[in-house]
């Protein structure tokens, strides 16, 4: 299994995912965003997971199972 995942900055990146456990094993930077701030997002650049997630400002920041 594989997707196509377009970033908050622009970037497209393939993500190959193994078909019997579903977890991914492989992102890698396909299209670099025309207006893309990110120095390490070169075309053939293998990210990190983290690097997926959004921007920390966009991030819900609050957790409904703490009391």
């Amino acid at each position: 299994m594989s997707y196509n995942l377009t970033l908050d900055c622009g970037c497209l990146v393939y993500v190959a995912c193994d078909p019997k456990t579903t977890l991914a094993h492989s992102r890698i930077v396909e299209q670099k965003g025309a207006d893309c701030p990110v120095r390490t997002h070169e075309v053939g650049r293998r990210l990190y997971l983290w690097e997926l997630l959004p921007p920390p400002a966009t991030r819900p920041t609050t957790r409904s199972d703490i009391a």
